[in-house]
């Protein structure tokens, strides 16, 4: 079970249409009529998000925000205001307080939800961070050094030249950093080169072709070099589905038309301030782990760190209620493959192989090496049917492409087998799913190989 989503509104009527709007979400929903209320249920269960009017307790929704984010407790708490109308200077006071993202007026269903799942997706990404960080903090490496922000670069993407050179001049006094023009063909030549990266993209819609604006979103953030760029998406218009579709395929914010120069600065000011502090929390727990707990041949984290993993994991879930799958892959007669070709191309085979494992799975998720040609993964969140969507899409893309080889030998051809368990509460205690997930992955071998098993967990319903 996930936290709640607190709606927070003097009106019960608005309440209730949130709620409505809501009733997709995965998630419990907590209504709040009052600043008590509010700060008592944040006290009580750290909510997922909240859905605050900014007109809330007597028009102090702005001074409750910026309560939240400056609590150490409730900082990383998305807040979503509403309501500010068409009111520039509300909009601002709202985003210097800490607002996550700010509305004219009660947001749709399809807007709503779309900004919950990208600011709560983001949160789940920093939350994994922290929590791998945690496991890693001993004496002296306890803190991440923090070094000196390089100067901003922004790259400034508009539907004609004499528009993006119109807004450059007027951000150039609120924004404090680099801008730069760029057509949709030249960000992507950025796109292919990590040193010319920028921090971050602002990304206009173009009336006349905005399926193209939304390819370059997608684009932009599956390339490696910008795949940590903050992308603004600054809508043609009102909120509609292009903008809902911006945030899902990757948009970290989206803006209105009539957002101002200096609205967007603070926006991206923010935006950038959270890229780069996940920055260094990614490089601090990656050079950490890379000397003692990663495997020096795949990079896959070994069993030292999956161990201390899996008890906190195990702790975690069974407090939040939240799901999580372990999948375990073996390969297929590997060692025909070292008596047959050699160990280097056996070494070479299992660091593609754990490439594609990697590739296959998301931040939040984790992968390791048990065994001479043995994997695990844990899949966060992932209930039945994720977990063997996952694991059919992994156990093809090993499969399907034979692996190349040094010195140019024939590629290798290589199968693995699975087994998936999966608890759908967490609360199974995680060496009972990994045996369930063993099992399974027994029972995929017998049965044939390069096959996915999904087994339930023994003495219980859960699968």
């Amino acid at each position: 079970m996930s936290g709640p989503i607190l709606i927070a509104d003097d009106l019960v009527t608005e309440r209730i249409a949130l709620k409505a709007r809501l009733a997709g979400s995965h998630n419990r929903i907590v209504q709040v009529k009052t600043r008590d209320e509010l700060l008592s249920e944040v006290a009580l269960e750290r909510p997922d998000a909240i859905v605050m009017d900014i007109g809330f307790d007597n028009d102090h929704g702005v001074d409750l925000c910026r309560r939240l984010k400056s609590s150490r407790d409730s900082r990383d708490i998305p807040v979503i205001l509403y309501g500010v109308r068409n009111d520039e200077n509300a909009r601002i006071a709202a985003f210097e307080a800490g607002a996550d993202d700010c509305l004219e007026n009660l947001p749709g269903e399809r807007l709503l939800q779309a900004l919950l799942r990208n600011l709560m997706r983001k949160r789940s990404s920093h939350d994994e961070l922290t929590r791998r960080r945690a496991l890693v903090d001993v004496g002296e490496l306890s803190e991440a050094q923090v070094g000196f922000n390089a100067r901003m670069e922004l790259a400034l993407i508009a539907p004609d030249m004499a528009t993006a050179m119109s807004w450059r001049h007027a951000l150039a006094p609120n924004f404090a950093g680099a801008i730069r023009v760029h057509t949709r063909k030249t960000i992507l030549n950025v796109s292919d080169d990590a040193s010319l990266a920028p921090d971050a993209v602002i990304i206009a819609e173009d009336p006349k072709a905005s399926k193209q604006t939304l390819q370059l979103v997608s684009e932009l953030r599956s390339r490696p070099a910008t795949r940590g760029s903050v992308i603004l998406f600054q809508a043609a218009g009102a909120a509609h589905d292009m903008t809902d579709m911006a945030l899902d395929l990757g948009a970290d914010a989206v803006a209105p038309a009539i957002a101002s120069a200096k609205e967007l600065a603070i926006r991206l000011e923010t935006l950038v301030a959270h890229k780069r502090e996940m920055d260094r929390l990614r490089a601090f727990v990656e050079d950490q782990l890379d000397v003692a707990l990663r495997d020096p041949l795949t990079g896959l984290f070994n069993r030292r760190y999956l161990d201390c993993y899996l008890k906190k994991l195990s702790r975690d879930a069974a407090i939040s209620g939240s799901a999580f799958s372990i999948m375990i892959l073996d390969l297929d007669r590997f060692k025909a493959i070292n008596d047959g070709h050699g160990h280097v191309v056996g070494d070479h085979v299992l660091q593609a192989v754990a490439s594609r494992v990697i590739d296959s799975i998301r931040d939040v998720d984790l992968a390791a090496r048990i065994g001479g040609e043995e994997f695990l993964v844990v899949l966060q969140g992932a209930d039945g049917d994720r977990a063997e969507t996952i694991a059919q899409r992994l156990r093809r893309v090993i499969a399907d492409h034979p692996i190349s080889t040094p010195l140019g030998a024939t590629p290798v051809s290589v199968t693995t087998s699975v087994g998936i368990a999966t608890s759908s509460d967490g609360r199974d205690p995680v060496q009972d799913v990994i045996e369930a997930a063993d099992r399974a992955l027994y029972l995929s071998k017998s049965g044939g190989r390069n096959q996915v098993t999904h087994a339930p967990l023994a003495g219980g319903s859960r699968a």
